[in-house]
């Protein structure tokens, strides 16, 4: 914009509660961009935009039992880590069928990752 002013290009609504964090997974060499959202409701929201236009489409990625407070991808941008009330970061990636699924956790004081019990989504 010549005026420097910022313009909303999209709403992401979703979530029922405070948002807490939003992270933007890299994308590079990727036809797609995707974000994260966490927030005092439990949850965490995939947003998916294909390119091809404006519209995001969303997935919760699970109904955590806790508040969830940030979000992080990783370098390459295949995996997520999310962490929240429960004292707990866990690792979820995303499988080639588009669900998403816990691949390892850390609780509080263990220092130790361990691969995480199956969860539905």
């Amino acid at each position: 914009e010549e005026d420097d002013q910022w313009v909303e290009e999209q709403k992401l609504e979703g979530h029922s509660d405070w948002v807490r964090d939003v992270a933007w997974a890299p994308s590079i060499g990727l036809p797609k961009s995707v974000i994260a959202s966490c927030s005092q409701d439990c949850r965490v929201i995939i947003w998916t935009n294909d390119g091809t236009s404006s519209a995001w489409s969303s997935k919760t990625l699970h109904k955590f039992n806790d508040v969830i407070w940030h979000v992080s991808w990783s370098i390459t941008g295949n995996i997520l880590a999310v962490s929240g009330g429960d004292n707990k970061v866990s690792l979820w990636k995303e499988s080639l069928e588009g669900q998403w699924a816990c691949i390892s956790d850390v609780n509080k004081g263990q220092g130790q990752v361990t691969e995480a019990e199956p969860q539905a989504a």
